[in-house]
């Protein structure tokens, strides 16, 4: 862990949080929405888009972290 103000470890969160806001949470009125309700879109976001969908730059061929994955255990096996 580094220092008081340092924020190289938590880099990789601070990004995913930045783009939930971003792509879902500022488009919605989520301050007039039950709590169980914006828990849901999150959850939805996460699993159905985030993981499943969203082309992701790093991984090579741009994939979404769930296909990228398959393709690797593919190759591992």
């Amino acid at each position: 862990m580094s220092g008081t103000g340092r924020c190289y470890d938590n880099a990789r969160m601070e990004s995913f949080f930045a783009t939930l806001k971003k792509e879902k949470l500022y488009q919605l009125q989520t301050g007039k929405m039950p709590m169980a309700k914006v828990k849901s879109v999150v959850f939805r976001y996460i699993i159905t888009y985030y993981s499943r969908e969203r082309i992701y730059t790093a991984n090579p061929g741009g994939l979404a972290p769930a296909m990228y994955r398959q393709a690797a255990r593919g190759l591992a096996a």
